[in-house]
């Protein structure tokens, strides 16, 4: 990363306060952390950046992300991880999990050795951990996600997931219908990591149970999941009753219709939406055949499926996903900022350091035009891109 100063003062434009709000501020950075926030500061020596007309926001939290620009994330490869980090800067995001689902057990083993692997890249995001999509999910809901993915609950499986991680598995998805997964969120949970509900067919009943039991979190919100019907409210219902669980929305208006957004948003709130992007390797580029995974899928106007239709990620960016739950008046910026930042760092019990604009937290930062594009990013207090 660029390293400017130990201490570096960002003037002259409005910044996203940790209420959600936005007003002019100035933002002073001093060792990788945000040390003051306020209208006129000062500060001997410091390098100064005149950011008059943007907005300084949060840095983007991706908890759900397969890769981007060409690069995957679903790999072998340590390299493609890092450059993808490289990337992912360009467009808002100062931390990401790796989110992995792969066609075999041991491919997942090798793709997590890789993340344990991979190291910080220079003027790149930093890589928070693994988000691990299955194995333990449904196959009548797996969506685009391989045919022999789904698997049974074992928790010697899982243990073996979670040591080839290195530790660093942070957030699995898991069907709580599935016989045996009230064992794996048991262990899952005690090792530390976060159980997500999705990929799954449960009734409202199992998944209340399952958010009783731990689980905190819903994998992309009506994608691969038993609907929401009037008279079996399913996953989703449950997830609204129970305190605490945070809802990936990927709002590229592929996976879900604005108006869908725009009642998730109202029926949640901000502080348990969680945005993301689901993206694939393609994010970012133009019209083409890709492979995913071990499958080829076609990307045609911001749409990628599978050969049979079935949707396969996204190739919408963080920034893209915030602009649109802005221009679609879902929310204010400060609002959607808060939900691509604060709400993420929460869910992955980084809040006290993360997603938010005060003393104390990471200098995780991005500099927004006027018309939402990305001008800078900031991680750990260093430039790691400006446009």
């Amino acid at each position: 990363m660029v390293r400017m100063s130990d201490q570096t003062l960002l003037t002259g434009a409005r910044v996203v306060t940790s209420d959600s709000q936005t007003t002019r501020a100035d933002v002073l950075i001093e060792d990788g952390r945000i040390a003051a926030v306020g209208p006129g500061l000062a500060a001997d020596g410091a390098q100064t950046v005149d950011l008059s007309g943007h907005v300084i926001a949060p840095g983007f939290i991706d908890v759900h992300v397969h890769g981007g620009g060409g690069h995957p994330l679903i790999t072998t490869n340590a390299d493609e991880i890092e450059a993808y980090a490289r990337w992912a800067v360009s467009h808002g995001v100062t931390s990401f999990l790796a989110t992995a689902c792969t066609p075999t057990i041991d491919t997942a083993l090798d793709c997590l050795a890789a993340c344990a692997n991979a190291g910080e890249a220079a003027n790149g995001a930093a890589l928070l951990g693994v988000n691990l999509e299955g194995p333990f999910v449904n196959p009548r809901r797996r969506g685009a996600l391989p045919p022999s993915w789904p698997a049974t609950p074992d928790v010697d499986t899982f243990r073996r997931l979670l040591d080839a991680s290195g530790g660093r598995l942070r957030l699995m998805t898991v069907a709580p219908e599935l016989p045996g997964a009230a064992e794996v969120i048991r262990e899952a949970l005690a090792a530390g990591v976060r159980v997500s509900v999705g990929h799954t067919d449960a009734t409202y009943e199992v998944s209340r149970d399952a958010f009783a039991a731990g689980a905190s979190h819903v994998t992309h919100a009506f994608n691969a999941m038993r609907p929401f019907h009037h008279r079996e409210p399913g996953p989703l219902g449950a997830a609204l009753e129970a305190d605490g669980v945070t809802v990936e929305v990927i709002a590229d208006g592929v996976h879900l219709h604005p108006a869908t957004v725009r009642t998730l948003v109202r029926a949640f709130g901000a502080g348990r939406i969680a945005l993301i992007t689901d993206g694939v390797t393609p994010a970012g580029l133009s019209d083409g055949a890709f492979r995913i995974g071990d499958v080829e899928a076609r990307l045609k106007d911001g749409e990628m499926r599978l050969p049979d239709g079935t949707i396969a990620g996204s190739v919408a960016t963080m920034a893209d996903v915030v602009r649109n739950v802005v221009r679609w008046n879902i929310a204010d910026l400060a609002t959607a900022v808060t939900m691509a930042s604060a709400t993420p760092a929460r869910a992955l019990g980084l809040g006290e350091r993360k997603g938010r604009l005060a003393p104390g937290y990471d200098a995780d930062l991005v500099a927004l035009t006027e018309d939402l594009s990305v001008a800078a990013t900031w991680v750990a207090g260093s430039l790691a891109y400006r446009a």
